[in-house]
C-alpha cells in the first residue's frame, strides 16, 4: 500500500489497551474512584471531576477469548474492587479446601506438605474466562465502552509523549495489499494510555524500546500448555488445588504441573516449562502429554474426554525483571508490567491490583489535568507502599535462584525464606532465557537427537490434533503476523546450529521445515500462521531473536471459553 491511508481517529480521555483482569479492574475501580473523589469534593466544597471518556480496546472477538490461566485466584484484589463480588455473581467455581503438593514418579505419587508458596486453601478456583466476561459487565454498566474485535497495532507519540494507539489494518491479504473489504485502522488519541495486553505484547515492546523502559533484569518466562478434561465424576473432588513435580526430571529442570476441579466434572490441568532449557529440543507440549502417562494422571483421565486446549507465557522474572511503569501519557500494566508472582504461582489479583494503582493515579492525572510523567510517577510510588510491592519484594530473587540451578536453589532457597526473599545475596542477576540455550553440538551424544514419542490419541495428542480444541482461527489471505527477519538462516545457520528449535518450542505447530525444491538438499521454513494460539513462546525463545509476534486481524485467533 504506497497511497497514503485515509484514517478515521477519535478521542477519548482513557484508553486501555487489552481486555484482560488488569485493564478491566482498573477501568472499573476509575470510575469507582471518581465517584468517591465527588463524594468528598462535594462534602468539602471542592469541584467534583466530569466523568471521564473510557475506552477498552481488545483483540479477541469478544472479552475473554483470549484469557489462559490456571487461574486460581487469590481473591484479596477483587475484594477490595468489589467488596460483595459473591452477591453480584462473581463467577467462582469452587473455593479451595485442598491445597496439594505432590510428587510424581514411575510408580505412583508422593504428597509431601506444601510449602508456603503452594499453600492454597480460600483461594477461588476460576475460568479466567468467565472472570473477565464477569469484570466486563460491570465495565459496560458503569458507562465504560468496550471495543472487541481491535487489536492495537501501534503506539502514536508526540515527542517524548504517547498521544494514543493506531488499531490494526483490516482486509489485507497475504501480499499486503488491500482486499475488498479493506478497513484501514483507526487512530485513537487519549489524554491517558494503560497498556495491558499480557505477556510480550508487541505495544508494550514498542514501549519498553522507545523509551528504554527495561527493568535491572532481562525478562524471562515460562510457557504453560493447558488442558481442559470432562472426568468420571466419582474421580471428581470439588475444591481440590495440585501442584506437583516429576521425579526424576526435577532433579533437572524446574518444570512442574497443576491440577484443580471445576464445575461440570471438568479438571484443569496443566503443565509449565521454563524457556531457558540448554536443550535446542525443549518441547512444553511434549513435557506436557508425557506427564499425563505416569500412573495417577492415566487414572484420573481414564475414559476422560478431552474439551479445551490452548497455551500462554508467563513472565517468570520478578521485581528485578520489572520495567519502568510508566512514561508521558502512558502507564503498563499486569503481565505487561510483569506483574505475575512466578514463586506463588498467583498473577490474577497482582494484575488486579496493578490496575486498581494505575486507577487511582489517574484519577490524580484528571484532578490536575497534567498527565506528564510528574504526575503519573505517582503510580510507582503507590505501587512501592501497596501490598503488591510487599508481595514481589518477598520473592524478588526467586526466579534467578532457579535460573542458576538446583545446587544453587537448594543452598538458597530456605535462607531465601528466612531472609524475606534475599537469599545468600541480594539482588541475583539473570540472563535471558534464549541465551542458555546450548548448540546441538554442545550437547551429551545422547540427547543431540529428538526424542521420539508415540502419541496414543486417547491420552496423548500430537500438537496438530491439540490445535483443533484452542478454538483457533485466522483468515489464511493475510500477512503473516510471526515475522521472520531472515528465512534463509532458518534454512542455514539455524538448522546447522540448533536443528531448528521452533519446530520444538511451539506448542500448536506453527512451524514446520520442508524440503526446498529450488535448493535440493536444504530445507525451508513454512509458518502455519493459521495455528497460532498467541502464546508468545517463539518471540521469546528463538535463539536468534528474528521471530516477532504482531497482532493478527482483530479478532482472530484462539477461543479460550471456559478456560
Amino acid at each position: 500500500m504506497t497511497q497514503p491511508v485515509e484514517r478515521e481517529s477519535m478521542e477519548v480521555d482513557v484508553l486501555y489497551v487489552g481486555g484482560g483482569p488488569a485493564t478491566l479492574a482498573s477501568a472499573l475501580h476509575l470510575m469507582n474512584q471518581i465517584e468517591a473523589h465527588n463524594r468528598r469534593a462535594e462534602s468539602e466544597g471542592r469541584d467534583i471531576l466530569e466523568a471521564p471518556t473510557v475506552l477498552v480496546l481488545e483483540k479477541g472477538a469478544s472479552i475473554g477469548d483470549h484469557m489462559l490461566s490456571g487461574a486460581v485466584m487469590n481473591p484479596k484484589a477483587l475484594n477490595e474492587l468489589v467488596p460483595d463480588a459473591e452477591n453480584q455473581g462473581f463467577p467462582t467455581e469452587y473455593v479451595c479446601d485442598y491445597a496439594g503438593f505432590w510428587l510424581f514418579h514411575p510408580r505412583g505419587r508422593l504428597k509431601l506438605p506444601a510449602p508456603p508458596n503452594f499453600r492454597k486453601k480460600g483461594y477461588h478456583i476460576v475460568s479466567l474466562n468467565k472472570v473477565a466476561k464477569w469484570l466486563a459487565d460491570r465495565c459496560e454498566a458503569a458507562g465504560i465502552e468496550i471495543y472487541p474485535g481491535f487489536a492495537g497495532d501501534q503506539i502514536l507519540v508526540d515527542g517524548s509523549r504517547v498521544i494514543g494507539v493506531r488499531t490494526g489494518d483490516m482486509g489485507v491479504d497475504r501480499e499486503g495489499k488491500p482486499k475488498a473489504n479493506f478497513q484501514p485502522g483507526m487512530d485513537i488519541f487519549a489524554k491517558v494510555t494503560v497498556i495491558g495486553e499480557g505477556v510480550r505484547g508487541s505495544l508494550t515492546k514498542q514501549l519498553v524500546d522507545r523509551f528504554e523502559l527495561e527493568g535491572r533484569n532481562p525478562q524471562n518466562f515460562e510457557t504453560g500448555v493447558k488442558e481442559i478434561w470432562k472426568i468420571d465424576p466419582k474421580k471428581h473432588r470439588p475444591g481440590r488445588v495440585v501442584h506437583g513435580f516429576l521425579l526424576p526430571d526435577i532433579l533437572k529442570r524446574f518444570h512442574g504441573m497443576w491440577l484443580y476441579d471445576m464445575k461440570d466434572d471438568l479438571i484443569s490441568y496443566g503443565f509449565v516449562t521454563l524457556l531457558d532449557s540448554k536443550s535446542p529440543h525443549s518441547d512444553p507440549h511434549l513435557a506436557a502429554q508425557k506427564f499425563k502417562t505416569t500412573p495417577w494422571m492415566k487414572w484420573l483421565l481414564e475414559g476422560a474426554e478431552l474439551i479445551r486446549y490452548g497455551a500462554k507465557a508467563l513472565p517468570t522474572g520478578g521485581l528485578y525483571s520489572q520495567p519502568k511503569l510508566y512514561v508521558d501519557g502512558a502507564l503498563l500494566v499486569g503481565d505487561s508490567a510483569s506483574f505475575c508472582n512466578a514463586q506463588n504461582l498467583a498473577g490474577i489479583h497482582m494484575a488486579m491490583k496493578s490496575g486498581m494503582l494505575a486507577a487511582e493515579t489517574i484519577v490524580g492525572a484528571l484532578a490536575q489535568q497534567d498527565f506528564t510523567s510528574k504526575t503519573l510517577g505517582d503510580y510507582a510510588e503507590r505501587y512501592r507502599n501497596s501490598w503488591a510491592y510487599r508481595e514481589h519484594y518477598q520473592a524478588r530473587n526467586f526466579g534467578a535462584s532457579i535460573e542458576k540451578g538446583l545446587f544453587f536453589f537448594g543452598l538458597n532457597e530456605p535462607i531465601r525464606m528466612i531472609t524475606g526473599g534475599r537469599g545468600i545475596r541480594d539482588e541475583l542477576t539473570m540472563e535471558p532465557g534464549y541465551t542458555q540455550m546450548q548448540k546441538v553440538s554442545e550437547l551429551p551424544k545422547n540427547e543431540r537427537e529428538k526424542e521420539a514419542f508415540a502419541f496414543d490419541g486417547k491420552l496423548t495428542f500430537s500438537k496438530e490434533h491439540l490445535v483443533q480444541f484452542s478454538g483457533t482461527q485466522h483468515e489464511v489471505d493475510q500477512p503473516s503476523h510471526l515475522v521472520v527477519a531472515d528465512t534463509d538462516l532458518c534454512s542455514t545457520t539455524c538448522a546447522e546450529e540448533y536443528g531448528n528449535p521452533c519446530e520444538s518450542f511451539c506448542p500448536a505447530a506453527v512451524y514446520e521445515m520442508v524440503d526446498d525444491s529450488a535448493h535440493p538438499g536444504r530445507k525451508k521454513l513454512l509458518i502455519h500462521h493459521e495455528n497460532c494460539v498467541h502464546c508468545k513462546t517463539c518471540d521469546i525463545a528463538d535463539p536468534y531473536q528474528v521471530i516477532t509476534w504482531t497482532p493478527p486481524e482483530g479478532g482472530q485467533g484462539p477461543d479460550y471459553t471456559g478456560m
